[in-house]
């Protein structure tokens, strides 16, 4: 299990056409937003960037796993400062892996509302995760549709691999 860490941190998402430094925010989830992640949820279901469709139910349930601490699931809002807006979510998740011998983090879901892509928040946030859990963890992967190109496209650019792995599920 790593560590669950109560903050607030701001960092630079990126640069704008004017060279300048974009910056954004990266939260915890509280207790008061379970309707904005809820909301956020629905609309990333609503993307087809998954299989399923979007359930309320299950929205909650991953919810309140979050703001309960849950040994090994973490959900941050990724927030636009300047606006205090929210512009995105994330949920990632751990298991010790023996292959790799450490802690692997799985970014289970990242959504970025449509007004605030393409403005570093994406990458911004992946480089967030890079340097928040290096040296806790050996590895970060994630799932994504094999029909999604541009999400593919962005992770490669951003040093993700295919690992030659076919994820299968099954019901229980």
């Amino acid at each position: 299990m790593l560590p669950y860490y109560n903050f607030v941190v701001t960092v630079q998402s990126g640069v704008n056409l004017n060279n300048e430094a974009i910056f954004m925010t990266v939260r915890e989830i509280t207790p008061e937003d379970r309707e904005t992640f809820c909301k956020l949820c629905e609309d990333f279901y609503n993307t087809g960037a998954t299989k399923r469709g979007y359930d309320r139910e299950s929205a909650l349930l991953t919810f309140n796993q979050v703001i309960s601490k849950h040994e090994n699931l973490f959900g941050y809002f990724i927030v636009e400062p300047e606006l205090a807006a929210i512009a995105g979510y994330a949920l990632i998740t751990t298991y010790w892996c023996n292959e790799e011998a450490g802690n692997v983090i799985i970014l289970d879901e990242i959504y970025i509302d449509p007004l605030f892509r393409h403005h570093g928040f994406g990458i911004g946030f992946l480089n967030w995760l890079d340097k928040e859990f290096r040296g806790k963890a050996v590895s970060v992967t994630l799932e994504v549709l094999s029909t999604n190109l541009a999400a593919k496209e962005l992770y490669s650019r951003e040093g993700f691999e295919e690992d030659g792995f076919v994820t299968m599920s099954k019901k229980l």
